[in-house]
């Protein structure tokens, strides 16, 4: 939704500019007036696009800052010495749950007690349960086997992308 409406107000911007730009040919006549406002223009659509580009950078900043809390929080119960069994071990619970579902289904379709429901006009719903329980699970294994890698590298490239905005 964001980089919709970044390329949206974008080209809006850029018509803008164009439009602006074909009313003030029109009165100025000589070239190198043309051309200062040309330049004073470019400028401009260079400093909205590089707003764009920072306000881009603190939306995915928020996000990660938002996951990065979520995760120190769960660091913090699993800590406590106070917090109860099951609230140490929800998740784990949930995620060993949400896997064992995932691959009971598609052991019950194929072994061939849900091939009675795919006949029976059933298949839409069958399809959904599992295509919802799949993604589930994918997100389950990446919470635990492949978020903390991806989050480095977006934040490497975050860093250098800020690096790169604060030289200029």
């Amino acid at each position: 939704m964001a980089n919709f409406l970044s390329k949206l107000f974008s080209a809006g911007a850029s018509s803008l500019v164009d439009a602006v730009g074909d009313a003030i040919d029109k009165n100025f006549t000589s070239d190198e007036e043309k051309k200062e406002l040309e330049n004073e223009l470019a400028k401009a659509n260079m400093q909205h696009q590089q707003v764009m580009g920072q306000q881009d950078l603190d939306r995915t900043k928020a996000y990660l800052a938002d996951t990065a809390s979520a995760r120190e929080n769960q660091t913090a119960i699993q800590q406590s010495e106070h917090a109860s069994w099951l609230a140490k071990n929800v998740h784990s619970l949930l995620a060993v749950s949400i896997i064992g579902l995932t691959f009971f289904m598609f052991f019950w379709i194929i072994q061939g007690d849900g091939q009675t429901l795919l006949q029976n006009g059933m298949k839409d719903i069958v399809i959904y349960i599992l295509g919802a329980l799949t993604t589930i699970a994918t997100q389950v294994v990446a919470y635990y086997f492949g978020s903390s890698q991806g989050s480095k590298d977006k934040q490497k490239s975050i860093d250098s992308i800020t690096s790169g905005i604060n030289k200029k």
